[in-house]
C-alpha cells in the first residue's frame, strides 16, 4: 500500500478543510520487524523487508520515514478459552502455557515523535494520528493543549460501524471512522519499484488470490519463457471472447476477489490454447 497517496489523495481531501500539498505532507510509520521464530510464513520477515524497501524508494523527497519498535516473545501462562463454552469466565478455564508476542516502543515512539514535532517545528499545522489506542489519549491531550496545531484522528479499519475511542476522539479536531476499501484499492503501490541495487517486487502472497494467481503463472509459463513475461501479459488489457466474461481492467488489477481472478484463469487458459495451435 502507498501510504502517501492514501493520504494525499483521499484521506486529507475528505475529512479536513486544511488545504495542503503534497510538499508539505510527511510521513512517519510504526512499526517493528517480525520475529522470524513467531512469523505465520517463512516468507514473512523478507516480505515485511521488501515493503519497507519499496516504501523508502517511493517517497516523494524522503517524506516518509519509517521509525521501528521491536517485539519480544516471552513464555507465560493465561486462561484458555473453553472451546465448548466460550462464555466461561477466565477463573473457571484451563490455565495454560503460551508465547506472549508483544509489540514495544510503538506508542511511546508515536508519543515522543508527535510531541517533538510539535515543539520544535512551526511549520507544522496539523498532526495526524492513525490509531484507536487510548496509551496515546495523554500524547493528543497535550498537544490539544499547545494550542499549535490541528489535530487529526484516523481509525484504521474498514468497518462502517466501528466508532473511535473517546478519549482519543475528544482531543481530536476531526475523525475519520474508517478507510474505504476502494481508497485502499487506489492506493497499491506499483508492482515493481525501482531503487538501491535491486528493485523491489510485490511478492504473490500479497495478492488477494495467491494462489489462483500461482496457477495463472503456471499455466503461462506452458508457452512464456519466463514470469517476468507472465506479468506483462497480465499487466496489458486482453481482447475479448464471446464465451467468456468481458474483462474491465487489466487483468492484474483483478486478482484479489476470487471470482475475477478465476476468470482471469479462464483467459490465461485461452491465450495458451491459442498459442499452441
Amino acid at each position: 500500500m502507498d501510504i502517501f497517496r492514501l493520504f494525499d489523495s483521499f484521506i486529507l481531501p475528505s475529512s479536513t478543510n486544511e488545504i495542503h500539498t503534497s510538499d508539505n505532507l510527511s510521513i512517519k510509520f510504526f512499526t517493528a520487524d517480525i520475529i522470524e521464530k513467531a512469523a505465520m510464513s517463512k516468507d514473512s520477515l523478507a516480505d515485511q523487508q521488501a515493503y519497507h524497501r519499496a516504501l523508502t524508494f517511493h517517497s516523494l523527497k524522503n517524506q516518509l520515514e519509517i521509525i521501528k519498535g521491536y517485539y519480544s516473545i516471552n513464555p507465560t501462562r493465561a486462561f484458555k478459552i473453553d472451546e465448548k463454552e466460550p462464555k466461561k469466565p477466565p477463573n473457571e478455564c484451563e490455565y495454560v502455557d503460551i508465547w506472549k508476542l508483544e509489540e514495544k516502543q510503538t506508542d511511546v515512539n508515536i508519543a515522543v515523535e508527535a510531541l517533538f514535532d510539535v515543539l520544535t517545528d512551526e511549520s507544522i499545522e496539523q498532526v495526524v494520528f492513525v490509531t484507536n489506542d487510548t496509551d496515546l489519549e495523554r500524547a493528543l491531550e497535550k498537544i490539544k493543549s499547545l494550542n499549535k496545531v490541528k489535530i487529526g484522528l484516523v481509525i484504521p479499519t474498514t468497518d462502517n460501524v466501528r466508532y473511535p475511542n473517546e478519549k482519543l476522539d475528544i482531543h481530536a479536531d476531526w475523525t475519520r471512522k474508517n478507510i474505504l476499501i476502494d481508497e485502499l484499492k487506489l492506493s497499491q503501490l506499483p508492482r515493481v519499484i525501482q531503487g538501491g541495487r535491486k528493485p523491489v517486487t510485490k511478492p504473490i502472497g500479497w495478492f488477494g488470490q495467491p494462489e489462483i494467481l500461482e496457477e495463472i503463472m503456471l499455466t503461462l509459463l506452458k508457452v512464456e519463457a519466463n514470469r517476468t513475461k507472465c506479468w506483462r501479459w497480465l499487466e496489458k488489457p486482453l481482447p475479448s471472447f464471446d464465451d467468456l466474461p468481458p474483462l474491465a481492467e487489466p487483468p492484474i488489477q483483478l486478482l484479489d476477489n476470487e471470482e475475477t481472478a478465476k476468470i482471469v484463469l479462464s483467459y490465461a487458459k485461452r491465450y495458451t490454447q491459442l498459442f499452441k495451435s
